[in-house]
């Protein structure tokens, strides 16, 4: 699973080991990126007391199946050749504000939630739905 991760990852740009600076970072769905993932350290490395990698995908997929949201996308922001990809960033489309957001992911402390595109809409994104925003949340 590691390898198609990657695999996507290089299919959206991604040459070197992290994203370019001042561009959107390639996304990918929550089942390529935590599946196979035990590396607490691959989201929210910063959180002194992690809740793991098995907490954030099941909540990120709890919120996903909300009838108020399109899609949860995590961003690749590192790739190194001998650990898991590393994310700072989810993304989150929903008609929930952000407020909303904040407390549906309080267990997983992030660090900032911010309406919109860290930079601009990645490539491999789908459009967002009519009534609905992208929802950022940021772990440093």
């Amino acid at each position: 699973m590691r390898e198609d991760l990657i695999q996507a990852v290089r299919s959206q740009g991604m040459e070197g080991d992290h994203a370019l600076p001042n561009q959107p970072a390639p996304v990918v769905a929550l089942e390529l990126f935590f599946e196979e993932n035990s590396d607490d350290a691959s989201i929210a490395c910063n959180l002194p007391d992690h809740p793991g990698v098995d907490v954030f995908y099941e909540t990120l997929k709890a919120i996903r199946s909300r009838p108020d949201v399109q899609d949860v996308l995590v961003e690749i922001y590192d790739v190194s050749d001998d650990e898991w990809p590393f994310a700072e960033r989810v993304y989150i489309f929903t008609r929930g504000s952000r407020s909303d957001v904040a407390d549906w992911v309080r267990e997983l402390q992030p660090d900032e939630i911010d309406d919109g595109w860290f930079f601009a809409k990645p490539a491999a994104a789908p459009d967002v739905k009519n009534g609905y925003n992208v929802i950022s949340l940021w772990w440093d």
